[in-house]
């Protein structure tokens, strides 16, 4: 308290010497106010400060005092948008002056790593040059970057890459949201007015991070996390100190258990030791793929021979990466260690250990946190000798757990999969700042919870809306298709978070969904075609809020009718038709290379329309055939001669291929109830 308060009185003192008006870093020069409205500003002064607030596009002065902790907010009315440059005048006696103002529109863009993804990443660099390099033609494209932070109560100021706002350039763009600036591109190519983007994401993160307190106060599996948050320091760093303490404690205790290890002597690493009783695997290897979801202290060994010319020189010892930590060992003895799991392990093997014939390599892996093991590049497991050759590692090896980590400490100092963490530090500074809506990419991270999702969803729009205090229109990225191609109809849980999204457009008002599943890519949960996203996302906006007239929708299911051993689906938002599109050149990448070999990949290809399934009352899901039969499909099944449901594109990466004349994908739907995978999961 006494740290608090003396800290308190430092800033009284710095404000009451004069110092200059605060702001955050909505309020910058470069930003973007939206139109036509009465827009919120704000900051901190000297508690009783009389603060003014001058536009120069009316010239008017608006004038507030700061209350008791120096917080102030006037509102002023903003022009009608378009390219003109204002300034905006805040002073308490000195001045500071906004430079390169422009009304417009401003949207809220958020999510996790497809809305974070930026053109500066290495793959978007080279897919997307013309854009970079001509990123200047779009200057009033402007956004502002939240920089990462977590909240353990709310936060009423953040920090912003760059500063604050930044124009399009070649040299801001590379780290702008790619997925937010193709959604403000395409306004302010219809609109022809300036767009502002407020970017606010974390990759990986969850929805619960995104929410508030009073949000969540009503989830009864919410208790103990939101419990654990208020119980948290704020201070990063307190949070860091508190988190080592423990973790060392816990580290001290396992590895006093480890197996491997006897009086600090690595008993595993001897080559007498007999490993004969340790499972057989081949490198590259993910641990979890034997230990699903577990982290602990492995232990590797392997055994080879070495020529018997190498005997007395130096050897290059190469692992790749080793995730998280190593200590590797050759013959019993140490010969490198490393605490960084990116790093690549090379380690020299000196001629005074080197002999011919056996040898035995052991490598002891300890995995604190995700995946763990020797994961990466299988050319990068070898033994060199001093002639060039090579010894390959990336086949059978020995592997045990010595030690589990059940119950191991986790770090909340930058942690941001608590509950309202994110919403603290990185959306709650951001209100009252006048915006247009919001656009939202997220739901990779709560597929395995997707029935919960549904109800996640709805009210994270619900409480963003609160924040703000009145109900702008907020529009979904559904995900797109990853993994494997789906080749076994059935359940599958990215399908029901798909269906969780399309819940909250139908039980939230002013909700819209752009369906992306054609712009999936089996191998990456990133997929490249960022602008066809920021694109559909922009469509519905357009067509919605600005009374263009676009389509913005793909085929919706809207009813079926079941007879004659068949299923008639009729769809609505078919625009001028349904139809059937190939992927064409981008097939591989959206299905896989393995992908392409499967019959129903082929068949999608070829213009056969694909993706139904259809179940009777045995409720076993079987691939159907399905025919256009205008604004109907109509789904059968020889092995289903009483059907009773359908499904389109159910599955993480469904082969499915139905559009509208405007080449926008259907939806993917079931008429089913039935509880899935996730139904009950909490």
């Amino acid at each position: 308290m006494k740290k608090i308060l003396v800290s308190g009185l430092l800033v009284l003192a710095a404000l009451s010497a004069g110092a200059k008006v605060q702001l955050t870093p909505l309020f910058t020069d470069n930003m973007v106010l939206q139109q036509n409205c009465q827009a919120p500003v704000w900051g901190k002064a000297a508690p009783g400060a009389t603060v003014i607030v001058i536009p120069s596009w009316n010239g008017k002065t608006y004038r507030t005092e700061a209350d008791a902790d120096g917080c102030w907010q006037v509102r002023i009315p903003t022009p009608k948008g378009g390219f003109r440059k204002y300034t905006l005048t805040v002073s308490d006696g000195e001045p500071v002056v906004l430079k390169n103002v422009v009304a417009g529109e401003v949207w809220l863009a958020s999510g996790q790593s497809n809305m974070e993804r930026t053109f500066g990443h290495e793959r978007f660099i080279d897919f997307f040059t013309d854009r970079i390099n001509s990123a200047s033609d779009w200057a009033d494209v402007r956004m502002l970057t939240v920089s990462r932070s977590t909240g353990m109560v709310p936060h009423e100021s953040f920090e912003a890459e760059g500063g604050g706002w930044e124009e399009s350039s070649p040299g801001t763009i590379p780290h702008f949201s790619a997925v937010g600036w193709f959604f403000g591109q395409r306004l302010l190519q219809e609109l022809k007015v300036p767009v502002g983007i407020i970017h606010t994401s974390w990759g990986g993160t969850i929805i619960e991070a995104w929410m508030s307190e009073d949000a969540l106060k009503g989830y009864p599996e919410m208790q103990e996390p939101l419990a654990m948050v208020r119980a948290l320091p704020d201070s990063e760093a307190e949070r860091e100190e508190s988190f080592q303490t423990q973790i060392d404690a816990f580290m001290k205790r396992a590895t006093a258990s480890d197996l491997g290890t006897i009086g600090g002597v690595p008993v595993w690493a001897q080559p007498s030791y007999n490993d004969g009783a340790w499972r057989t695997i081949d490198l590259p290897l993910v641990v979890q793929q034997l230990w699903p979801a577990t982290n602990g202290i492995f232990w590797f060994r392997k055994e080879i021979d070495i020529p018997a010319e190498w005997a007395g020189q130096d050897l290059t010892l190469s692992l790749g990466t080793v995730d998280d930590f190593d200590e590797t060992y050759w013959n019993g003895d140490l010969v490198g260690f490393s605490r960084l799991w990116s790093k690549l392990r090379v380690y020299t093997i000196p001629g005074r250990m080197v002999k011919g014939g056996k040898a035995v390599i052991s490598v002891r892996n300890v995995d604190d946190h995700g995946n763990g093991g020797l994961y990466g590049d299988a050319s990068l497991l070898f033994v060199e000798g001093p002639d060039g050759r090579r010894i390959r590692l990336d086949n059978e090896w020995k592997v045990a757990l010595s030690v589990s980590f059940e119950g191991i400490p986790r770090s909340a100092a930058r942690e941001p999969n608590l509950a309202t963490v994110l919403y603290n530090g990185m959306l709650r500074p951001l209100a009252p700042y006048a915006i247009k809506g919001a656009i939202w990419y997220q739901g990779e991270s709560n597929a395995d919870k997707a029935y919960r999702y549904r109800d996640l969803m709805a009210d994270m729009v619900l409480d963003w809306r609160r924040l703000w205090g009145y109900d702008f229109p907020f529009y979904i990225t559904q995900l797109a298709g990853f993994k494997p191609v789906t080749r076994v109809a059935g359940d599958n849980d990215w399908a029901e978070l798909r269906e969780a999204q399309t819940l909250a457009t139908q039980v939230v008002d002013q909700v819209g969904m752009a369906c992306i599943i054609d712009m999936g890519e089996a191998e990456d949960i990133h997929p490249v075609h960022k602008q066809e996203v920021g694109e559909r996302l922009a469509r519905l906006a357009l067509a919605r809020d600005y009374g263009r007239k676009v389509v913005c929708d793909g085929p919706k299911f809207a009813s079926y009718k079941i007879g004659d051993g068949c299923v008639r689906v009729r769809f609505s938002d078919e625009a001028g038709g349904l139809c059937v599109l190939p992927s064409g050149d981008y097939a591989e990448l959206r299905y896989g290379k393995a992908g392409m070999d499967f019959d129903m990949v082929q068949k999608a290809e070829s213009g056969i329309l694909c993706g139904f399934q259809i179940a009777g009352p045995d409720r076993v899901w079987h691939w159907a055939q399905a025919v256009i039969d205008g604004d109907e499909v109509i789904v059968s099944c020889p092995d289903v001669p009483h059907p009773l449901a359908v499904r389109y594109a159910w599955g993480a990466n469904p082969i499915c291929n139905l559009f509208n004349s405007e080449g926008l994908p259907a939806w993917p739907f079931r008429t089913d109830d039935w509880p899935g995978v996730t139904y009950g999961k909490l």
